[in-house]
């Protein structure tokens, strides 16, 4: 779960590369994207959850910083 929606104005390209490129991940490993009002959920495989997880305090979009969170 991000902390960021569709009230931040984020797309599912915004999401796919903030997270690719901090978590250091392919994006296509990114699968569905699912963006409400104030958060966003998205499916990535399991073995990358920890990885990805283990970057939390370093995400940003468009220079505003976001969480991550297991949902």
């Amino acid at each position: 779960t991000m902390n960021m929606g569709r009230a931040h104005g984020i797309r599912p390209n915004d999401v796919v590369g903030a997270i690719a490129y901090h978590a250091d991940i392919p994006g296509s490993t990114i699968g569905k994207i699912f963006i409400e009002d104030t958060h966003t959920l998205l499916d990535v495989p399991e073995n990358l959850v920890s990885q990805i997880l283990s970057k939390a305090g370093k995400y940003s979009l468009r220079k505003q910083a976001f969480t991550v969170e297991r949902a």
